[in-house]
């Protein structure tokens, strides 16, 4: 046995140093799921236990890992480090017809500039009859209590994007010398706090400051995953695609 009480011994230590991702030689970005940090609403199927993706414990406001199904209590919440941000243009199947993820389009496409939002629901409808949903996505770090860190994606949609405006407007305000500090200099804790309106209530994001960065190798690791998405050598995967997850409604968006 190379353990001991758990711990391993400094010869398999050695070995590990010096096999440093062997095994994965042929693995590409397109071959991971890169997970995203969801907050679980009351219709969610992780609260339905008959459901394949029910979590035992799960309660609605807990923010879960969509890979890894780790929870974090709403009011516990997750620290995570931020790397990366841009604005996405999803299309999606409206709800009344199945829902579904269809395809990411480009901000500056016709269909994009044709969509009308309808003053019904809110939506923002493409001429396919599809919905057009702009999403915040947040390219983070989890902070891990062991001391890990782990890619993960925040992606803010609809009621959220407010929320999204927010911490982008909190990051920018960190500076030195007057200058803007890498959004990765500092670290951010994630909960989840009960909102609503007349349509309904759901649990949205609330964010707060924890403090700089304090970790060379966690800077570095959020730095080089924030060049490998910057050149184009990490691509985001579909969203998932459970309407569960989400606000019920963007009609009393500020825009």
């Amino acid at each position: 046995m190379s353990k001991t009480n758990g711990k391993l011994t400094t010869d398999l230590e050695k070995a590990f140093a010096e096999d440093a991702g062997v095994g994965f030689e042929g693995v590409t970005s397109s071959d991971l799921q890169i997970p995203f940090l969801r907050i679980i609403q009351a219709l969610s199927p992780q609260l339905k236990r008959s459901d394949p993706a029910f979590l035992e414990g799960a309660q609605q406001g807990d923010i879960f890992n969509t890979v890894t199904n780790k929870l974090w209590t709403g009011d516990e919440g997750v620290v995570v480090l931020p790397v990366y941000f841009e604005t996405k243009m999803l299309e999606f199947v409206p709800r009344t017809q199945g829902g579904g993820f269809v395809g990411e389009l480009s901000s500056g496409s016709r269909e994009v500039s044709a969509a009308v939002r309808d003053p019904n629901t809110g939506m923002e409808i493409l001429e396919s009859g599809n919905e057009l949903v702009r999403s915040a996505s947040h390219y983070v770090k989890i902070v891990h209590e062991t001391g890990n860190y782990e890619n993960a994606i925040v992606d803010m949609k609809k009621t959220q994007l407010k929320k999204s405006r927010q911490w982008l407007s909190m990051m920018m305000m960190q500076k030195q010398n007057g200058s803007t500090l890498p959004s990765f200099a500092y670290m951010y804790r994630l909960r989840s706090v009960e909102d609503g309106n007349d349509k309904g209530s759901w649990y949205t994001w609330s964010i707060s400051l924890v403090g700089m960065v304090d970790n060379l190798v966690a800077y570095k690791e959020a730095k080089e995953l924030h060049g490998s998405i910057k050149s184009g050598g990490m691509r985001l995967g579909p969203p998932p695609t459970d309407a569960a997850l989400e606000a019920p409604v963007e009609k009393d968006l500020p825009f």
